[in-house]
């Protein structure tokens, strides 16, 4: 029979012991829990063995045993259970309210609703058994005092940042029990046992320590009531500590990951497949069009023609380089006779330079790459940024190996010893800049208010978000308050992976941003700029011996400004935005629900244990050059770049199919988990992936192999079959019609108007906000430089970009969205500056043609179109050429005040061509790619 807690007390009072008198006050106070009811406790306690460890087997062991604990926690043993799991301890003795494992289940969140609820009077013997003290038969209890896992993060916090790895002042360092032993200048911080006679909590409560001055600028708090408690109480305990296991992912005991776990997919290395035979092998030129008519037949399918030279010479351009091709260009390619003509083309447009502005694009979106800081108004502008981009550009147009520039990128700096080098030869210089990698994200931490430990934590989680989305193509950061709730990623798994950061990412030992440069650039570069500086102060002393001759007040004024001009040339000593090794780092805590005032156990580096096997081990050593590196990115690195791991190739390999495409194999680009889309072609996901890392991790290998395969070379056009069976073209039935991106757009109108100056790398060109909101780009003396080189600040986005969709990266963009708004087809009809792109394109086509009409429209087409206009669309251009002559004549006649006339006026037979120019920028078939 079930009581309420209220007649709780009338029953236990019949019971004399001392013991069932304590448990009968505590159930009483349970009152304030109406919901729960419980059965008499009998005899003198409740016993865990008897009473308690049966309810969690029934409960809570499927989820939390001892094979494959979620969250880390194990409810089978006490002893397991008193360890607790990711979020810290789960009892404390005492205290059932305080206790984590209580609150779950009096919250309803354990079990879930499709395991079953634990019962009222079960619920009520929990609480009872935590309230009598947690006891178990063998003596062990839990823990609840804090020991030195509990104050040494609370230390660093409030006090790390004068008296930590940088700065100890007094001599003072918090960071581990001997240091405070050992004390500073005024003797030991504190006296085990006696925590009023400690120094240290002594300034604490004296509010001595932090210095209230210095919050703000040193970006700390001062310590609250509640942590100075658990401080206190720490000292009076005699300082006790708790061991640390070893607890790295690649531990047999720290396997979280059962085979279950392990064997959904993409947590697989890529299988080895044979390219199947199919019933049509005349429709096939690459294995890649194996796999996909395969496919197809299975659903009554085959492929769509192929395009004609045309279409597929605009489609390729467009693919690789983002410009469309010359009419000379267009003509040649058409007229070559030999077959393998576009294998040819394919390969002169990978050696393009242009190349590597299109794909080092797509790699700057999924890296997140800005030019300003974001995070406030303010956007402040990061000055070397563009290094990073650069670097990028050149990684792509050299076909640097995919393994060799993700390892650059994260630890480019530990690769070889930099800081010793004799040169700085561009090998090293590009291991710095590549860095810039993990430092792309928002950033706020450059004024103190803003540049505390959470706001520090915020940055950190972003590069991990970045990291998980760009590389390993999983929702890491969803790690970082809880366990997965749907991968086989414990929340260990993402403090371990922050761990393998943290000697450059510490938020104990933080840098701001305006201080993350090094002065290593090349030798050269170092050379010709004192070179130059050093030509200035010759210049400059030369003046100088002139004004001390000079007795006139007025050549010795003119001789001073000649001083500032020449100061004006003067260039600043280049740096680079980097990210490196800093040494030991602080210890990495579990922080319970990501909060970083509630850290739980510590961990070590390491990396998600799902991922990690015989093949895939995570292994940290130190570099052999023996710099002052801690070896953990070099780790992280060189696992994430394993020949067999099962994510990094399949990853990029469906990015790059994406961009080709439109869509993924798995069109989840970021997110290849088990919430994640399945791949369309499996078996042609994985053998790309081998077959990326067969040729050496060659990117652009991958390319060939995909654009010279039958699939790709298909007519866009819809079949009423293909409608039907294939309808958003996941069957690959057709080539899917795209649209141009912003940048695509932008550049594009450049070229055909004349007006793109293809000047590469260095300092991006300014953007100005205009009076009626508009962003624009400057124009340089030889026109506009493509979109790539325009300064990419957060906050002023050009507005022909953010209105084709430009990326605002919070904090990278995986996947850009394309919308079709009304704002797009104004700004191409109506801005100022696509306008005069417009004159300046019908002016390239009149130095052109012989100026008939004929050959003028048939020029405007290449050039806008790559093709020359069908019959139809010639007879309606020359009749609105007609019209449009006639009507500027008209207004030509009603405006003839010779004094308002302007000598460069156009002819109507120009103005009429103006506009026809600037209709066809605005045309559907400039805007799509077929």
């Amino acid at each position: 029979m079930s009581i309420s807690p209220f007649d709780v007390g009338r029953t236990a009072l019949s019971v004399q012991s001392s013991r069932v008198i304590l448990t009968t006050i505590m159930l009483i106070a349970f009152a304030a829990w109406p919901q729960v009811t419980c059965h008499a406790v009998e005899g003198d306690s409740v016993s865990f063995e008897r009473q308690v460890a049966p309810l969690l087997k029934k409960h809570c062991v499927r989820c939390h045993g001892p094979k494959a604990p979620k969250a880390d926690l194990d409810l089978s043993t006490p002893a397991a259970l008193v360890k607790g799991g990711d979020s810290g301890q789960v009892v404390r003795s005492g205290k059932p309210n305080d206790s984590l494992l209580f609150e779950m289940i009096d919250l309803g969140e354990m079990p879930p609703e499709d395991e079953g609820r634990i019962s009222s009077d079960e619920k009520a013997l929990i609480y009872a058994w935590i309230a009598q003290g947690a006891p178990f038969r063998n003596g062990l209890t839990a823990n609840t005092g804090p020991t030195q896992h509990d104050i040494l993060p609370l230390l660093l916090l409030r006090c790390g940042v004068c008296h930590g790895t940088r700065k100890q002042e007094s001599g003072l360092d918090v960071r581990s029990l001997a240091s405070l032993l050992k004390g500073g200048k005024s003797g030991p911080a504190v006296v085990a046992g006696k925590s009023d006679e400690s120094l240290l909590v002594k300034r604490i409560r004296a509010q001595e320590m932090p210095p209230r001055r210095k919050l703000v600028s040193a970006s700390v708090k001062p310590m609250s009531e509640p942590e100075l408690r658990r401080l206190t109480a720490w000292i009076t305990a005699g300082m006790p500590t708790a061991d640390a296991r070893l607890d790295q992912a690649d531990h047999p005991a720290e396997v979280m990951a059962d085979d279950e776990a392990r064997s959904f997919w993409s947590f697989q290395p890529p299988r080895a497949v044979t390219p199947p035979r199919t019933g049509d092998e005349h429709l096939t030129r690459t294995p890649v069009d194996a796999f996909v008519l395969r496919q197809l037949e299975q659903r009554q399918m085959s492929f769509s023609p192929e395009a004609d030279r045309v279409t597929l010479i605009r489609r390729v351009y467009f693919d690789l380089l983002g410009l469309p091709p010359t009419p000379e260009e267009v003509a040649e390619f058409v007229a070559d006779s030999d077959p393998l003509a576009f294998e040819r083309l394919v390969d002169c447009l990978l050696a393009s330079p242009r190349y590597g502005v299109r794909w080092g694009r797509h790699w700057l979106d999924v890296a997140g790459y800005a030019d300003s800081e974001g995070a406030q108004n303010e956007d402040r502008v990061r000055p070397n940024m563009w290094r990073y981009r650069d670097y990028v550009i050149q990684a792509f147009n050299a076909d640097k190996p995919y393994d060799y520039f993700l390892q650059q990128q994260l630890a480019g700096d530990e690769l070889a010893d930099y800081a010793n080098a004799p040169r700085i030869t561009p090998t090293l210089y590009d291991n710095l800049v590549a860095t810039g990698f993990m430092r792309t994200v928002s950033d706020r931490t450059f004024a103190g208010i803003t540049n505390f430990v959470p706001d520090r934590l915020e940055v950190i989680a972003e590069e991990i978000q970045v990291l998980g989305s760009a590389v390993l193509g999983l929702t890491l950061h969803c790690a970082r308050c809880h366990s997965h709730k749907f991968d086989p990623l414990p929340q260990h798994d993402y403090y371990r992976l922050a761990a393998t950061l943290k000697d450059a990412l510490d938020e104990h030992d933080w840098i701001q941003p305006e201080a993350r440069v090094l002065t290593y650039v090349t030798t050269d570069e170092r050379l010709r700029w004192q070179s130059h500086n050093q030509q200035l102060d010759t210049e400059i002393a030369t003046v100088k011996e002139q004004m001390a001759s000079e007795a006139d007040d007025e050549k010795r004024k003119a001789l001073e400004s000649s001083i500032k001009r020449i100061e004006g040339r003067r260039l600043p000593e280049p740096k680079i935005r980097a990210l490196w090794s800093r040494g030991e780092p602080s210890p990495t805590y579990v922080l319970r629900r990501g909060n970083y005032l509630t850290p739980g156990r510590p961990v070590e580096p390491g990396v998600p244990s799902v991922l990690v096997s015989k093949e895939t081990p995570f292994e940290i050593t130190t570099p052999a050059h023996g710099a002052n590196t801690t070896g953990r990115r070099l780790a992280l690195a060189r696992w994430i770049t394993r020949p067999k791991h099962p994510l990094t190739a399949r990853v990029m390999v469906n990015r790059i199919w994406k961009h080709h495409f439109g869509q993924g194999l798995v069109t989840t680009l970021d997110n290849f988990g088990k919430m994640g889309a399945a791949p369309s072609h499996p078996d042609l996901l994985d053998w790309l992936a081998r077959e990326f890392v067969r040729q050496d991790w060659s990117i652009k290998s991958l390319h060939r192999l995909v654009l010279t395969s039958r699939t790709y070379r298909q007519s866009s056009l819809v079949s009423q079959q293909g409608s039907h069976l294939d309808p958003d073209g996941r069957w690959l039935s057709r080539m899917p019609m795209r649209r141009m991106e912003g940048e695509v757009l932008r550049d594009s109108l450049l070229l055909i108007a004349d007006q793109l100056d293809e000047t590469p790398f260095g300092p991006p060109d300014a953007v100005e906000a205009q009076g009626d909101g508009r962003v624009i780009s400057t124009r340089g003396s030889q026109g506009w430089r493509r979109s790539m080189f325009v300064l990419q600040r957060r906050t002023k986005i050009p507005t022909i970009l953010e209105n084709f969709d430009f990326p605002q990266m919070g904090p990278n963009c995986v996947h850009r969205d394309e919308s079709i708004v009304a704002p797009q087809a104004l700004h191409l009809l109506n801005d100022a500056m696509v306008y005069e792109l417009a004159e300046q394109f019908a002016e390239r086509v009149l130095r052109g043609t012989k100026s008939t009409p004929c050959s003028t429209i048939e020029l405007a087409y290449q050039i806008a179109l790559s093709r020359s206009p069908t019959e139809q669309e010639r007879d309606v251009a020359e009749i609105t050429l007609r019209e449009l002559e006639d009507r500027w004549r008209h207004d030509s006649i009603d405006n003839t005040d010779s004094s308002t006339k302007s000598p460069e006026a156009r002819s109507p037979e120009e103005q009429a061509l103006v506009t026809f120019c600037h209709a066809l920028m605005n045309s559907a078939a400039f805007l799509y790619i077929d």
